[in-house]
């Protein structure tokens, strides 16, 4: 029974940590049209600084938070499906020069 627990609670903070990112990189706007619809979709895409990864933030967020594209930010939120990441907290990075 003991290791029966110690197993879920493994996996309960695995997942959870699974589910947390933190990513640090440039942000460069996408905005993409659907020519069928007329829809156009505007979102924002970093690559991971550490780990060479895309990730995908909605626009509204972004704007929300006040930053823009080519800004150097470092995003910590929760990845969902299709390497998107909702953001929990936010700081922008000064680039270096």
């Amino acid at each position: 029974m003991k290791k029966l627990i110690a197993l879920a609670v493994i996996l309960s903070l695995t997942s959870y940590s699974q589910a947390e990112e933190t990513v640090t990189g440039v942000l460069e706007e996408e905005i993409s049209e659907n020519f069928e619809t007329g829809e156009i979709d505007h979102r924002f895409s970093i690559k991971d600084e550490t780990s060479g990864r895309y990730y995908f933030v909605d626009a509204k967020e972004i704007k929300g938070k006040g930053m823009k594209s080519g800004e150097r930010v470092r995003i910590l939120g929760e990845q969902e499906k299709n390497r998107r990441i909702r953001i929990r907290e936010s700081q922008r990075i000064r680039l270096e020069e």
